[in-house]
């Protein structure tokens, strides 16, 4: 039995059509399928007509697997069974957790479940946690779908990561998923793909909206579109998936170094990719933003290096210009509603000579400023100007819990609420008051609590 993931820590990248046409397709050509729909969401489960009920999931329903067993359901799609999605199934890492050694238990379950079957295909929730990380190291492949965009491709990098720090053997195999090649981005990664073989599958799943019908129609693509583009590229994509499952079989397989993409390769494509959007975006409209001491220059940035998906872009532009001007580059961010400004507090990431800084702040009444700050790397920057990660995370992570008064003020004034990125400005070294003045020293300093 053969166990393949289909997993991505971001959500909306195809995972689910991945996983149903692929189980679809090696069913239809002759093997004995299960299909395990892990993902709490239940869209596989949806699509093959398979009602998300398995059970309540507790402690001895994974220490024996019957419940489980008892829940695998025929579809109607010969030799291709489906375990669906449950709603309890939130519950797997706490019970995990109070299991111990997460990946025996699964190792287990699997194969328990996998006896009757000739491969086992996990549709695996996005994020991470006990659940993925068990099914990433006992998988014998886990196949990585990746829109060909910079965000996308960081995260692809970032898994990578995890499994050289942990030393797994973990088996990976990426794959670019909703290609869309009127794009640039796509058909600049798509080319680099083909120059760089060997880091992800020849196969290529189009953006079409052939694929969306799936979840109206209720099927897998090859049922109601066999002659389309996108199910000959899921087709390709099975093919490629069972040379690569007859190679894990055969005498000649490495049960140490695994397959994967190199993670220098990726990070150079997501740089490269990022290069590109740059160039890109230095073509479209700019908006004028003056510096904080009203001095009259104006700095111009790319409308469309706000936003998140491209935050490296502007990033990159305006380091540019605050390194050639000697200013510093800030970023605020603030609620939705304005409450920190509104409480006398302020949230920045600044940038100066190199050095990456989050800045926590109070104005007090004898205006002058209470602060607790960290210095960052550029990873941690990029996190946190794209809205994956809060700076207040930040800063808790760098001063630990409860850290110093200040930034018990800031989380009980944010709250639940999101915060979000309200400005970026460049601020003159020359014009600042000695309050905003930043001095090289202070910015290498790791921690200053208030």
């Amino acid at each position: 039995m053969s166990a393949v993931a289909i997993y991505n820590l971001k959500g909306g990248v195809g995972k689910t059509t991945a996983a149903v046409n692929v189980a679809y397709l090696a069913a239809a050509a002759g093997q004995r399928v299960l299909l395990w729909d892990l993902d709490p969401q239940g869209a596989s489960s949806f699509i093959l007509r398979v009602r998300a009920r398995v059970g309540n999931l507790r402690r001895k329903t994974l220490r024996h697997g019957d419940v489980f067993s008892d829940a695998i359901k025929e579809t109607d799609h010969r030799n291709l069974d489906l375990l669906p999605a449950d709603f309890s199934y939130r519950k797997f890492d706490r019970l995990l957790d109070h299991l111990g050694k997460p990946v025996r238990v699964i190792r287990a379950l699997l194969k328990t479940l996998g006896a009757d079957y000739d491969v086992v295909f996990l549709d695996c929730p996005a994020g991470f946690s006990l659940l993925t990380e068990a099914v990433l190291e006992t998988a014998g492949l886990c196949l990585v779908p990746t829109i060909p965009t910079p965000l996308s491709v960081r995260t692809l990098a970032r898994i990578l990561k995890w499994i050289e720090r942990r030393d797994a053997s973990s088996h990976l195999a990426a794959f670019f998923s909703m290609v869309d090649r009127r794009k640039m981005l796509h058909r600049r990664a798509c080319e680099w793909s083909t120059e760089h073989r060997g880091n992800f599958l020849e196969a290529q799943i189009p953006c079409a909206s052939v694929v969306e019908q799936m979840t109206v129609r209720r099927l897998p693509l090859p049922e109601f579109a066999g002659r389309d583009g996108a199910s000959a590229a899921f087709a390709a994509l099975w093919s490629e998936l069972c040379m690569l499952l007859e190679q894990r079989r055969g005498p000649q397989a490495n049960s140490q170094g695994g397959v994967r993409p190199a993670l220098s390769a990726i990070e150079s494509l997501s740089a490269e990719l990022e290069r590109a959007l740059a160039r890109e975006s230095g073509e479209e409209g700019h908006t004028p933003v003056i510096d904080l001491r009203g001095s009259g220059r104006v700095h111009n940035y790319s409308r469309a290096s706000f936003a998140p998906s491209v935050a490296t872009v502007a990033t990159h532009r305006a380091t540019q210009q605050a390194e050639s001007t000697g200013d510093v580059l800030v970023h605020s961010f603030d609620t939705d509603d304005r409450d920190l400004a509104r409480s006398g507090h302020v949230l920045e990431l600044r940038e100066c000579a190199g050095n990456l800084v989050v800045v926590a702040g109070r104005l007090s009444a004898a205006d002058d400023i209470s602060r607790a700050q960290v210095q960052i790397d550029k990873s941690w920057a990029v996190q946190i100007l794209s809205g994956e990660v809060s700076p207040v995370v930040v800063l808790d992570r760098r001063l630990g819990r409860p850290g110093p008064p200040l930034m018990e003020e800031i989380r009980s004034i944010v709250g639940r609420r999101t915060l979000c990125r309200v400005d970026s400005r460049i601020v003159s070294r020359l014009q600042a008051t000695d309050r905003e003045r930043l001095d090289p020293e202070e910015l290498r300093t790791t921690a200053i609590s208030a």
